[in-house]
């Protein structure tokens, strides 16, 4: 019998737009500095993720030397005009609060809805799954959630996935082409890579 297909799914480690609660879709930032993570194991050739620095320096951290291929459609959603604000800073503005109720098909001014970016995130999925075996991807949370949403053997929906910074999930199939073909997954695990979370 064939082994079961994994993919492994890593939300990034956080960054100061994120502990003040801002939207950080597209901006560009670095992680915080000093926050202590778990080892990796050592054999894995390769992992996959966001162009963006934080994903990037998150790999780097818990992967170190190891190949990191950027793929920018596992970006988080790009916000437009609202990046780097926070919900106190929007909640006044009339096109927030209809996006608040149906972000699914409205966009943020100059952003995208989560239904663009769930889209894009599936075609960097489709791709990953026939390039690699057991692929890892560092990426971000609505991302993770979305993928969750379509393929955990868990039913929940986007907003009830928990993700937090530095998580990891590991989605396991009986085949690739149960993947491919859209099926959910076996079974899933979750653990946290961060040793001192604060966030």
């Amino acid at each position: 019998m064939a082994d079961p297909f994994t993919i492994t799914l890593i939300r990034h480690l956080p960054t100061n737009g994120n502990r003040e609660k801002k939207y950080i879709g597209w901006t560009d930032e670095p992680i915080i500095s000093g926050i202590k993570t778990k080892k990796m194991p050592s054999e894995i050739k390769q992992v996959i993720g966001s162009d963006l620095l934080r994903c990037m320096q998150t790999a780097e951290q818990l992967f170190q030397r190891v190949p990191y291929i950027v793929n920018a459609n596992f970006r988080e959603c790009s916000f437009g005009d609202w990046e780097e604000k926070t919900y106190n800073e929007l909640k006044e503005d009339i096109i927030y609060k209809v996006w608040l109720k149906n972000p699914r098909k409205i966009a943020p001014p100059n952003g995208e809805s989560l239904t663009n970016m769930e889209e894009r995130v599936l075609q960097g999925f489709d791709e990953v799954v026939k390039e690699f075996e057991l692929p890892i991807i560092v990426t971000h949370g609505g991302p993770i959630r979305f993928l969750l949403t379509k393929f955990a053997s868990v039913e929940k929906s986007f907003w009830n996935w928990e993700v937090p910074h530095g998580s990891c999930y590991k989605l396991q199939w009986a085949t690739k082409k149960d993947v491919l073909e859209g099926k959910r997954c076996k079974s899933f695990s979750v653990e946290h890579l961060m040793e001192n979370e604060h966030m």
